[in-house]
Formats: structure tokens, C-alpha cells, sequence
């Protein structure tokens, strides 16, 4: 007897988040949506995958008064939703990088645009700005407002204005459930456990990680970091690579002075999506310093055992069994959008020794 099996759960769950989350939400919107949404999920354009942010909104004007530095273009007015796939393809296409697309949705009107806030790299870009804003939710007149993001190839997640989450994931393996945010704020805090600065200034190089992560994650294929000592030295495991003979610290650009450079921040930012992009391992330390790049190891079977993946997630693997000193971490991104960040035990730095008293007498 022949058993079929549908999705009947996720898409139960997200009508309920949005009838929940947003009064009087178009049913028809939500048809198309509903209908989309394995599309948007993996969305493509002249084939280059691409992470669409949608926002669901009934005011982006008070969205763009809570959010500094915002900026708004609106495209295309409807009276009804029924144009709203046509209206998607377009704008879709070229809402890239920090721009969202958003949809606002009045009694008598709908309106189609894209939104961002012209922050500094090392600033929460404007949905994250969104994600974590109390404002809104606090408002007299209630608005309301809903965020829709791919995480990969499989699983959307969803966030409103009063704080609630959803994540649907459609993939079979349960081992796929990590979540971006998750993985990234622990990769980011082991890549910056050894600098030592100030806290505002920590807070600063933090977000930029973050903010050139999110770029990989949605611009690039596939990805390994390497999180290793600052004081590591390559004992043969890394030898197969590019190293900096001067490592490149992103907390030096604008950590020793008020005054920074904006376009530099981006220029080496971009040099390091790069690094990650090309072919390879690319390495760091836990003072955030890039040490190299287009590094490669040679898995081997027994140590790794058996890995569901490709190449390069059979690489992270052995990395992690190896055990070797001074490894502190692995970050690893398929090219459908799995991500997990895995730590080591983190090293021991020596005690440092007492001083005796014959020494404090000189």
C-alpha cells in the first residue's frame, strides 16, 4: 500500500504564526506566499542562489522612524495581492546584500519596495536592527510586522515585532536543525576570546565578523574557518596553504584612535570574503586576525569515519578529530546552506609564575 506524505505541518504552522502575529493579514497574500515558498527558499538568479528578506508590514513608515539612517525605495502599488509573484520576481533580483524587501499592506493599498539602513560594517545592518527593536512592539497603536528569511536551502525562519520565532525546516535530517544566528555568535565570541580591548570596542569588531558572515552566508557556496591559538604554529597539519607573513587585524583598523576609515573596514572586509570563497581552508586566530588562506588537508577515512557530505565537510571533520594543540574551532557552510560552528577544548594558557621574594627585593 503506497503512503504519501506532505508537509500539511509547516505550512499549518506558519498560517498560524501569521494569523497570529498579524490581524487581518490578506489570505490571498498569504495563498501566494504559502505556494512561493519552496521557490524562495532557492531562489536564483542567472544562477546565483540568493537569500531574499522579506518584511511583512501594515506600517514601514514607523519601521523607518525606529531605525536610524533607514532609507526606503517603493517600486510598485497594487490595489490586491494578486500580482504579488510577479512583483516578488522583480524586486527579488536586485534585493541584495542588506537591502530587504518589503511589503506594505494598507486597507486600500499594497505597497512593494526595498529598505536598508546606511550603517558602518562594524554597526548592526538594518535587519538585525529590526529583529532586536522594542520600540515597536511597545508602540500605543499597535503595528504589525513580520520578518521571512531563507537560513539555507531548507529551512525559513520568521520572526515578529513582538518577539515571537518560528523556524520551519523541511529537511529530512534532523541534524540539519542548527540555525545561523546560533552557530555564528559562537564562532564569533571563540574567533575574539584572546583580544583584548575594550568592551565597546570588542562590540564593534563583533559585529563586523557578523556582518561579513551574513554576506558569506548568503553570496558564497560553500566554506571552511579554522579557528586556531594566537600563538599557534603549524606543526605539518596547515602546511598546504598560504600564510600572511603579517596577519591582517581587524581590531587594528579602528580599534587605536576615534577616527577610522569606513572604506578601508570594506575593503578588507571584501578581501576576506575572498579568502573564504576561494578554494580551501582559510585560517584565523582567537584575537580575530586572519593568518591564511587556500589552505588544504588530506582526510583520512579511518580517522574521520563516515561523513554525509562532500569534500569539504569531510575536511572539517578530520580537522576536528585531529585534536591538535591549538586548534580551537571549526566553522563549517555547505553549499546548500548547512552551518555549524564546533568547538574544541579551549587551550590552557601556562600560569604564569610567582615571583620570588629574593626577585622582589632587587
Amino acid at each position: 500500500m503506497e503512503e504519501m506524505v506532505f508537509f500539511d505541518q509547516a505550512k499549518d504552522s506558519v498560517t498560524k504564526f501569521f494569523e497570529t502575529e498579524f490581524e487581518n493579514f490578506p489570505p490571498l497574500m498569504m495563498s501566494h506566499f504559502l505556494n512561493k515558498f519552496n521557490d524562495i527558499l532557492n531562489y536564483s538568479e542567472e544562477g546565483v542562489k540568493i537569500k531574499p528578506k522579506i518584511i511583512f508590514t501594515d506600517n514601514i513608515e514607523a519601521i523607518m522612524r525606529s531605525i536610524p539612517k533607514s532609507h526606503a525605495i517603493s517600486l510598485f502599488e497594487d490595489k490586491e495581492a494578486t500580482m504579488f509573484n510577479l512583483r516578488l520576481k522583480s524586486i527579488l533580483a536586485i534585493a541584495k546584500r542588506d537591502w530587504c524587501l518589503y511589503i506594505d499592506i494598507k486597507e486600500d493599498k499594497i505597497t512593494y519596495g526595498m529598505i536598508m539602513s546606511f550603517s558602518s560594517i562594524k554597526d548592526k545592518n538594518f535587519l538585525q536592527l529590526l529583529e532586536s527593536n522594542t520600540t515597536l512592539k511597545d508602540r500605543p497603536v499597535k503595528i504589525h510586522a513580520i520578518v521571512a528569511r531563507p537560513l539555507n536551502f531548507f529551512s525559513m525562519y520568521f520572526h515578529s515585532i513582538s518577539g515571537n520565532d518560528l523556524t520551519v525546516n523541511l529537511s529530512l535530517d534532523k541534524s540539519k536543525n542548527n540555525t545561523f544566528n546560533t552557530e555564528i555568535r559562537e564562532f564569533v565570541d571563540a574567533t575574539f576570546s584572546k583580544l583584548r580591548t575594550t568592551q565597546r570596542k570588542l562590540q564593534d569588531v563583533k559585529n563586523m565578523y557578523i556582518n561579513i558572515f551574513t554576506n558569506v552566508m548568503n553570496d558564497i557556496n560553500g566554506a571552511i574557518c579554522v579557528i586556531v591559538d594566537k600563538d599557534y604554529q603549524d606543526n605539518g597539519l596547515f602546511e598546504d596553504g598560504i600564510w600572511l607573513k603579517e596577519p591582517i587585524s581587524f581590531s587594528k583598523l579602528f580599534s587605536q584612535s576615534k577616527s577610522y576609515s569606513e572604506e578601508k573596514l570594506q575593503a578588507f572586509a571584501q578581501l576576506f570574503i575572498n579568502m573564504l570563497n576561494f578554494d580551501g581552508i582559510t585560517i584565523v586566530d582567537n584575537q580575530g586576525r586572519i593568518r591564511a588562506y587556500n589552505v588544504f588537508v588530506e582526510p583520512s577515512g579511518k580517522k574521520v569515519g563516515y561523513v554525509v557530505g562532500g569534500a569539504r565537510k569531510r575536511a572539517a571533520y578530520y580537522i576536528l578529530s585531529s585534536k591538535k594543540k591549538g586548534i580551537v574551532g571549526v566553522y563549517f557552510q555547505s553549499h546548500e546552506g548547512e552551518v555549524f560552528f564546533q568547538g574544541l577544548r579551549p587551550q590552557i594558557e601556562p600560569r604564569k609564575k610567582k615571583s620570588s621574594n629574593k626577585d622582589s627585593d632587587k
